[in-house]
């Protein structure tokens, strides 16, 4: 069973599908982990939350005080498990169901910024081929646009001995790498600042 770890929805149970492979939601003690690197980013924040399945953490993020957290879930059946958790929690005024591809340039645009945290967990398959791999890296260099600052970017992959370093990501610094297990890695990227323009003028 999926469950609020902490905040305003405490222990409220999340409507998830029985097959828990087709969201691959974090388990409890991986999310609390995560949770814990990012304390005190959620306070009044906005947040991306890609890929994002029943809301495990998008909604985990509102209950411990973001202000506005956006879902965005392609597959429709997920989509309307997601919905009634925003329903049933009743914070419908502060987390929005997107329904959209987050690989399509079309989507981003749907989610206005800048947010304070991005969340990209996309299909494991989409991180294991090189094609696919480079989509969702292009996907989050775009995201850097819908961003400050300051904040964090959060990728979570797949892991193997054979699996390739962590990859660089364009307009971030980083990857802060945190291993979950034989077969998990998330990763955060910090925005980097744009380069200052040179000076101008006479010397």
């Amino acid at each position: 069973m999926l469950r609020i770890l902490a905040g305003e929805y405490r222990s409220r149970l999340l409507a998830s599908p029985r097959e828990s492979d087709r969201t691959r939601p974090y388990t409890g003690r991986v999310k609390e982990s995560l949770f814990n690197l990012l304390r005190g980013w959620f306070e009044d924040a906005r947040v991306l939350d890609l890929f994002a399945g029943v809301g495990t953490v998008g909604l985990e993020a509102a209950s411990r005080g973001a202000r506005e957290v956006f879902c965005v879930e392609r597959d429709r059946e997920i989509l309307g498990f997601l919905e009634r958790n925003i329903a049933s929690l009743g914070c419908g005024d502060r987390v929005r169901a997107i329904s959209g591809d987050a690989l399509s340039p079309a989507l981003l645009p749907r989610c206005p910024g800048p947010f304070d945290l991005v969340f990209l967990d996309p299909p494991y398959e989409l991180m294991e081929e090189e094609p696919q791999r480079e989509r969702i890296l292009t996907l989050a260099a775009r995201c850097r646009s819908l961003m400050g600052d300051r904040g964090f970017l959060i990728l979570r992959r797949p892991v193997s001995p054979h699996s390739p370093p962590a990859p660089a990501i364009e307009g971030f610094d980083g990857p802060e790498a945190h291993r979950h297990g034989a077969s998990m890695e998330i990763l955060l990227y910090m925005p980097r600042p744009p380069a200052a323009a040179p000076a101008t003028g006479a010397v």
